[in-house]
């Protein structure tokens, strides 16, 4: 059984970068191999929760977007939206 190709990387820096100057556009996240770990990421998203301790997440403050999934044929994608505001 041959496993499954890596995912690109996320670089979500540059998504919440790119999500902030549309404002209010969807923006392409990631796609990931199933719905559980792009709930996740989702949830990461809109909490503003940072990977590790000591950093800060690239989509502060908390609320500050919005997040939805569209599965397809390899997974779900992940969209995430900038409305602002937020819990800041």
């Amino acid at each position: 059984m041959s496993r499954l190709p890596r995912r690109p990387y996320v670089d979500h820096a540059a998504v919440a970068a790119r999500a902030r100057q549309q404002a209010g556009e969807w923006q392409v996240v990631g796609e990931y191999r199933s719905r559980v770990p792009a709930e996740g990421a989702a949830h990461t998203t809109r909490t503003a929760r940072p990977r590790r301790s000591g950093t800060t997440s690239p989509y502060a403050p908390a609320g500050a977007y919005e997040t939805k999934l569209q599965l397809t044929e390899y997974g779900c994608l992940v969209l995430v939206k900038y409305v602002g505001g937020g819990a800041g």
